[in-house]
């Protein structure tokens, strides 16, 4: 039996892991959604400056999903993944950032260790 009833960001949560073959779209798709969810359900009810999310920096395809959805690479975290892999840091301005300074692209690579958590 069908219920309608309204989404929950738990709604993600409850995909088994075959949906989320490496080797099909679900797994993007629900980025996107997910992305797409946090911009417009936290963003401006909360006066952010603006989103971000960390990508590995090998996964082109999430790169370019996140790019066409308006997130540019903020920074680059060294060895984000496990100590192995870099990470990066990806930035979408929200509309009380009217000049997109939160989105300036630092300069040089971070550490894990130089993380804000606030």
């Amino acid at each position: 039996m069908t219920t309608i009833r309204r989404f929950c960001c738990n709604d993600l949560l409850r995909f088994t892991s075959v949906n989320l073959d490496h080797l099909t779209e679900t797994k993007l798709s629900l980025a996107c959604m997910f992305a797409c969810l946090v911009t417009y359900k936290h963003g401006d009810r909360d006066k952010a400056y603006f989103v971000d999310l960390f990508v590995r920096a090998s996964n082109t395809p999430a790169i370019k999903m996140y790019e066409k959805l308006g997130y540019v690479i903020y920074r680059r975290v060294l060895r984000y993944y496990s100590g192995e892999e870099d990470g990066l840091d990806m930035r979408k301005a929200l509309s009380r950032d009217v000049e997109k300074k939160s989105i300036i692209p630092l300069k040089r690579p971070i550490t894990p260790d130089e993380l804000e958590y606030d």
